[in-house]
C-alpha cells in the first residue's frame, strides 16, 4: 500500500510539472487538464483495487501521448497495454465524448 501512495504523489508531481511548463494556458485548457488529473487518479485507484497494480508515471506519460494522437485519429495503437488503453479510453469518453 505504501507504494501506491508514493506513486500517487509522483503522479500529482508529474501533472504539477506539466502545469509549471505551461503556465499560460487558457481557462478551457485548464478545465480539460483538471479533468485529466481527476480521471487519472480515479482510474489509478479503481485499477489498483481490481488488479492490485499501480499506475506509474511512465504509464501516465505514455497514456497522454496516446491520448493526444487518438483525439485526432480516433484510433489507439496496436499492442497497447490494457492498463494504458483503459486510461486513454476513459479520457476519450469523459473529456471528448469518443468511444473506442
Amino acid at each position: 500500500m505504501c507504494g501506491q501512495f508514493m506513486e500517487q504523489d509522483e503522479i500529482r508531481h508529474f501533472f504539477g510539472e506539466i502545469l509549471k511548463e505551461n503556465r499560460y494556458i487558457s481557462s478551457e485548457s485548464m478545465a480539460v487538464f483538471g479533468k485529466l488529473i481527476r480521471l487519472t487518479l480515479q482510474f489509478r485507484d479503481s485499477y489498483f483495487e481490481s488488479h492490485a497494480e499501480i499506475l506509474t508515471v511512465e504509464e501516465t506519460r505514455r497514456g497522454l501521448d496516446v491520448y493526444q494522437n487518438a483525439v485526432g485519429s480516433g484510433r489507439l495503437p496496436e499492442k497497447l497495454s490494457p492498463k494504458i488503453a483503459g486510461l486513454v479510453k476513459l479520457w476519450l469518453k469523459e473529456i471528448n465524448g469518443i468511444k473506442l
